[in-house]
């Protein structure tokens, strides 16, 4: 009953999308084919309708009632299979989200679960707020006891940050903030309290660099902006930072093997 619930309640945001609300429905009539895609926050995914294909190091697909929790800072390449549709609700996690009472773990990964009922439910709960137009407080506050009941059941490891964040973890923080602006190095420095040289080789050491983490962040910002909203190629393009909505198209086809508008076509 619950998952018949939530995929009324996904499809009404499908119908009306809102970006500020802390549910978003990701969805496909065909098959969508992603590669490598990263996780800036601590991610809950629920497969309402469809499967979920994971590669990688995990090779699973994931069903309908399926909990996909992926720590920040993994990224893995994934298909969305439809079976007549394709549904799935994310949920993004801030780290103060979580109780500190627990070691966050190192390595990053992902779990996968059969969703409790008692998850379903309180997911149900938060996505019936959606037309109350309640303030921030109060929908953080209702995701923060979705991540204590995680906590709860033992269902966390994967959602904890690390107590230190990574490099790149803080520059995208940073660059999320106003992720159109024409960031430089110096000045993202300067706010990060940390010299130029110490940035690069702290990055290089985690396998990255600025205009990378920049680039990235602006793609996968406009993956979900291409899957959650209906705001015209071109706008979305502009609102990640890029002059054309070519050379956005030219990006995201050599990072996620697709271009938006096919991505498009699969909604």
């Amino acid at each position: 009953m619950h998952l018949l619930q939530l995929i009324s309640q996904a499809q009404q945001l499908i119908n009306q999308p809102d970006p500020t609300f802390p549910v978003q429905v990701f969805h496909c009539k065909e098959a969508q084919h992603l590669h490598q895609v990263h996780f800036y926050q601590p991610t809950l995914m629920l497969v309402l309708k469809g499967a979920k294909q994971i590669s990688g190091p995990i090779n699973q697909q994931c069903p309908e009632g399926n909990l996909i929790l992926v720590s920040q800072g993994y990224e893995f390449p994934f298909a969305n299979l439809p079976d007549d549709f394709y549904m799935a609700l994310f949920i993004g996690f801030q780290p103060d989200d979580f109780p500190q009472t627990h070691t966050a773990i190192h390595q990053p990964g992902l779990d996968i679960k059969q969703a409790p009922d008692s998850v379903l439910t309180l997911i149900h709960q938060l996505m019936t707020l959606k037309q109350a137009k309640l303030p921030d407080s109060v929908l953080n506050s209702r995701r923060q006891e979705l991540a204590q009941l995680l906590t709860h059941l033992e269902l966390d490891s994967q959602l904890r940050s690390p107590v230190t964040p990574s490099w790149r973890s803080r520059l995208a923080t940073l660059i999320q903030t106003d992720i159109a602006k024409e960031w430089r190095i110096d000045e993202a420095c300067k706010i990060l309290a940390t010299s130029e040289s110490n940035l690069r080789r702290r990055l290089q050491q985690e396998n990255t660099g600025f205009r990378e983490v920049l680039e990235d962040l602006r793609l996968t910002n406009g993956l979900g902006m291409l899957q959650t909203t209906q705001l015209p190629i071109n706008q979305i393009a502009i609102e990640c930072g890029y002059q054309s909505a070519s050379r956005f198209s030219e990006r995201f086809k050599k990072r996620f093997h697709t271009t938006p508008s096919e991505l498009r076509q699969a909604l």
